[in-house]
């Protein structure tokens, strides 16, 4: 398995494409089918095919894996999946039927080394759950970051929720870090010299005793708090407070942000099954989001 250096891995990135489209999903192939009503561009009928997926609505997959070739396949794994809230993006997050909440899936989780993997296999079986956040071993990956700002839309203050996810001898950990950024519009994937203040940091093991085999978290804004549930159903919220209820998101970005180097094969994986491909633009629009450009890759610490 071959590792690649921090420098190896930016002359790969600037020489792949510009981002892929302007669509926050990166899709699927395996979204519902609903009928389209009729008069419907296209001639919709009313009613739904016989089919069991609909490549127009495929499901919002987001595909953080590293593959070499993955720019010959139209993936990018390094890319950024930036979400505004601008007045489109909000209209079509409303009409979604977990709306307010929005669940994530993660369908792969790859950040220890197989090698590794292999050679700890026996010894974890015996070994006893740890303190959930501090994790014994393996990689972890910042994958997440959802900001918010006050309800004008204009001050340059704002908070970050940064969401981590820590490969352990006993599973994965997921960690939500309640931040104050030195920027409106700041992130990690841009390198910054200046790192955020944390106000509080909160840890959930994503696996529960029946070790199911989807791990599923929701975001959710509830007035003057951001919350965080694991599980699904939710079995474990994390919540952090909002400075006053007047609130509002401002972006949502879905990509490998910070974390340990990948090699071929490692990353995550994960599915917005409330969400499909082709309707969320990344373009801030209306003044909603944040920079949608392409970014140097993500940031090893």
């Amino acid at each position: 398995m071959r590792i690649l250096s921090p420098l190896a891995l930016c002359l790969l990135l600037a020489a792949g494409p510009a981002l892929a489209g302007s669509d926050f999903c990166d899709g699927g192939g395996d979204g519902p089918i609903e009928p389209e009503p009729p008069g419907a561009p296209g001639g919709g009928s009313g009613l739904a095919s016989k089919a069991d997926t609909d490549p127009r609505t495929s499901s919002c997959e987001v595909d953080m894996v590293m593959s070499l070739n993955g720019a010959e396949r139209g993936i990018e794994y390094w890319r950024m999946r930036d979400l505004p809230f601008t007045t489109e993006n909000w209209a079509v997050l409303k009409r979604s039927k977990q709306w307010p909440e929005l669940p994530l899936e993660f369908k792969q989780i790859s950040l220890t080394p197989v090698e590794e993997q292999t050679a700890k296999a026996g010894a974890a079986a015996a070994r006893p759950a740890p303190p959930i956040g501090v994790p014994l071993s393996g990689g972890r990956s910042t994958f997440l970051e959802w900001s918010f700002v006050p309800a004008d839309n204009k001050s340059e203050i704002s908070r970050v929720l940064a969401l981590t996810v820590f490969a352990t001898d006993n599973g994965p950990i997921l960690r939500a870090d309640w931040m104050i950024p030195p920027r409106r519009n700041w992130s990690y994937a841009d390198k910054p010299a200046t790192l955020p203040s944390v106000i509080e940091s909160q840890s959930a093991a994503l696996t529960d005793e029946a070790q199911a085999a989807t791990l599923s978290v929701s975001l959710l804004h509830d007035g003057d708090h951001v919350r965080v549930g694991v599980g699904q159903p939710v079995r474990q919220w994390l919540s952090f407070a909002l400075p006053s209820g007047q609130w509002q998101p401002l972006r949502l970005r879905n990509g490998l942000l910070l974390g340990t180097p990948l090699a071929e094969g490692m990353g995550l994986k994960v599915n917005w099954p409330s969400l499909r491909a082709r309707q969320l633009n990344q373009d801030p629009g209306d003044g909603g989001g944040g920079d949608a450009r392409t970014p140097t890759g993500p940031r090893a610490d």
